[in-house]
């Protein structure tokens, strides 16, 4: 009897205390926006709101707003999409969006929704956050212990070895893997901060590594910025070898690169400076017949791309990496000077050579040459080789610098 008395007061025991945890978890504003809804996207940024939460949920003021998507976005670079409808009228919420056992600090909200033209007036939308008495007292981590909750890779980089020549192909170009060459770096001894502007018509990417010549190099940091504004360190107080293709950082492929960021210096020895090659592989599913790409640049992906001479140049190969289905033209595309287009040759899979004349047509900086339909419909293209130089003689003077060439594919 007496024992039975002692087990039903402990099961009582262990309700009550489940219940008191329970209740106190709060429901808390964490931050609130005007949303204009004449588009159809906007951010809600909740670096600032302090604590962990275990769920979130939406709250509509003003007037209401359909939502498509709501993604929340982790401190750790982890991300949930509630992709669904989500039909929100004024004065109504969410139901709670990814709730979890454990507490995470929230970077941002990002809303995709169905636009109102004429909307004049903002819908205010309100953020909660679930949260414990242990997430309101959490501190969000921040530098290298932000950088290690997200991932980031630190101390000696896996890597494998390369040949210790650099390539010879200027940023933009596609090598024979697929991969497309963002740009590269001469680093000295001290403290190099530099920035490679990557854009979104080149594409959207899972993956960038690094191939590091001629010396040893520290990395201080490693960050690729969005074209929406979140950051993702991939590396940080770390060590990349001479002579090696580090291991593939991870990349978020669900949106475009704005720029990256690299802050390292070269090994103080004999050997000098390093030189860094920086490679981005194409996200899953943009390339293709299918493939997201073709939502893009009217349907155009980026072939590869070279500098032009002030002589004429006959000896520009652009090697052509994925030809997934095939490509059904090609467009040339011109930056920074003019240039001289004499003639473009494709070469297709099977070794047949197709001669487009282009009769020494002058295309200004910011112009393009074609599109030009390829020769039986649609062809896996294997290379692309251009005649085409720099003009000396620009709008406005001398060139300076040589222009950029670059070869586009559609579908």
């Amino acid at each position: 009897m007496n024992r039975r008395l002692i087990v039903a007061t402990a099961a009582l025991a262990t309700v009550l205390s489940a219940t008191a945890v329970q209740a106190q978890d709060t429901w808390v504003l964490m931050g609130s926006k005007n949303v204009i809804l004449n588009k159809d996207s906007e951010t809600i940024d909740l670096a600032n709101a302090r604590g962990n939460y275990k769920a979130v949920r939406l709250v509509a003021k003003r007037r209401g707003i359909e939502l498509n998507n709501v993604e929340v976005v982790y401190s750790n670079g982890a991300s949930h999409n509630e992709k669904r409808t989500i039909n929100l009228l004024d004065g109504e919420r969410t139901r709670a969006i990814d709730e979890r056992g454990d507490g995470k600090f929230i970077d941002k909200i990002n809303l995709s929704f169905k636009a109102q033209p004429t909307a004049v007036i903002p819908a205010v939308i309100e953020v909660y956050g679930l949260q414990t008495e242990a997430g309101a007292r959490a501190s969000r981590p921040t530098g290298a212990a932000a950088a290690a909750a997200a991932g980031a890779a630190t101390g000696n980089v896996s890597a494998s070895a390369t040949t210790p020549n650099a390539v010879n192909a200027k940023p933009g170009a596609v090598t024979d893997t697929g991969e497309v060459l963002f740009g590269t770096q001469a680093v000295g001894f001290a403290v190099d901060r530099d920035v490679i502007r990557v854009g979104a018509e080149v594409g959207k990417f899972d993956k960038i590594r690094l191939r590091v010549l001629d010396n040893d190099i520290f990395i201080n940091s490693i960050k690729v910025v969005y074209s929406n504004g979140e950051s993702q360190e991939l590396a940080y107080n770390a060590d990349a070898k001479k002579d090696t293709r580090t291991k593939w950082f991870d990349l978020k492929g669900d949106r475009f690169i704005k720029e990256i960021q690299l802050v390292y210096r070269a090994r103080p020895n004999f050997r000098g400076q390093a030189y860094v090659e920086v490679y981005g592989q194409y996200a899953e599913g943009w390339l293709g017949p299918t493939g997201e790409g073709k939502k893009y640049n009217g349907g155009f992906v980026l072939l590869g791309g070279q500098t032009a001479g002030f002589t004429i140049d006959r000896n520009d190969i652009i090697k052509v990496g994925r030809n997934e289905g095939g490509f059904k033209r090609i467009e040339v595309r011109v930056r920074d000077q003019a240039i001289t287009l004499f003639e473009v040759r494709v070469v297709y899979g099977n070794g047949e050579v197709d001669i487009i004349p282009a009769n020494r047509t002058k295309i200004e900086a910011g112009g393009r040459f074609g599109p030009i339909d390829l020769k039986g419909g649609t062809r896996v293209v294997q290379e692309i080789r251009p005649t085409y130089r720099t003009r000396i003689f620009q709008q406005g003077g001398v060139a300076r610098g040589r222009a950029v060439v670059e070869f586009w594919g559609q579908h």
